[in-house]
């Protein structure tokens, strides 16, 4: 019995022995062509994970470098408004308090404690949030304080402005603060203080 398959042709075989013969060619067919539409499948899937992989990267990157080279809110030294005695370690670097670990020594309920007197002597006509953001330098020491007043819908407001100064007075005199730090690197960094006011009260610190 000689037959080639390949050419699908055969001689003293008879015609049960031919079917199978092309039916085990047909099987084989059809297996190749599933395996290799599988292995396109998961070639497509492997360049859409690598491009999209490669578009986070980028992403990323250009995130990193707009935070390197565009800080968000730095504060400029203003001569009338703020004292020439503190200093800033180092100006051309100042990351944000949450980036570095900058906080209060036993947190905020320590601030609330030690400010806790002033809190409850002072009233308020308007509810709102009284926001002072200001520089904790590499030594512990804040300074270069600005304001912003807002209502409870989050529109500018107008306290007065007497007790604002006293509750940033009261901010100065803290001075428990711990600076931040990056790989044994004591760092300046940007603080936000909220003082969240309701029913002519302070009523939180955050």
């Amino acid at each position: 019995m000689i037959f080639k398959v390949n050419q699908f042709t055969f001689t003293n075989t008879n015609k049960r022995v031919q079917t199978e013969i092309y039916l085990l060619v047909d099987i084989f067919y059809c297996c190749t062509q599933s395996t290799l539409k599988r292995n396109i499948q998961l070639k497509n899937k492997l360049n859409i994970f690598l491009l999209v992989g490669f578009l986070l990267a980028l992403v990323l990157t250009i995130w990193v470098y707009y935070q390197t080279t565009n800080r968000i809110g730095d504060i400029t030294f203003d001569k009338d408004i703020d004292n020439s005695e503190f200093k800033i370690c180092n100006e051309d670097r100042i990351p944000q308090y949450y980036a570095v670990g900058t906080n209060y020594q036993n947190g905020e309920k320590a601030i609330k404690k030690e400010l806790s007197e002033l809190i409850n002597n002072l009233n308020f006509k308007n509810s709102g949030f009284i926001t002072y953001r200001f520089i904790v330098n590499c030594k512990g020491e804040v300074g270069s304080f600005r304001v912003k007043t807002i209502d409870s819908v989050l529109k500018e407001n107008v306290f007065d402005s007497q007790k604002i100064k006293q509750l940033q007075k009261s901010i100065e005199k803290l001075k428990q603060w711990n600076a931040g730090k990056r790989k044994d690197e004591t760092l300046d960094s940007y603080y936000v203080l909220n003082f969240k006011i309701q029913n002519n009260k302070i009523t939180d610190i955050f």
